[in-house]
């Protein structure tokens, strides 16, 4: 789809993307060259339910990170989910999560790291 239909930003992972075009009017053509290539070239369908068009300034939801112009973070739900499922074999992981989208709270994560692993 990137280089068939080249969108100006794309953001893909797995089988979730985003696109985001200067104008509402750009995003419904892409979707519907979109629509029609993963139908004929790939025989796929697009979930009517996800299918969402959404200005940016509202932000955007995916995978876990609220996405907005001026930064992202972690979704109150994924922030809660580190600190209860913390324990000596995902810390590495959740602890980039934290890390990479939710840097004003990692002295907060340490602590609990300190306080669940350590002590």
């Amino acid at each position: 789809m990137k280089h068939i239909l080249k969108p100006q930003f794309y953001l893909r992972y797995g089988d979730d993307f985003i696109i985001i075009t200067p104008t509402r009017a750009g995003t419904v053509e892409l979707r519907e060259k979109i629509v029609e290539f993963l139908k004929k070239s790939l025989g796929l369908e697009i979930n009517r339910k996800n299918d969402i068009i959404l200005p940016v300034r509202r932000g955007i939801h995916f995978l876990g990170v609220e996405i907005y112009s001026t930064g992202r973070r972690l979704k109150a739900k994924i922030w809660r989910r580190a600190q209860t499922r913390l324990n000596q074999r995902n810390t590495a992981s959740y602890y980039g999560l934290v890390k990479q989208h939710y840097n004003k709270h990692l002295k907060k994560y340490n602590w609990l790291i300190y306080n669940k692993i350590c002590a």
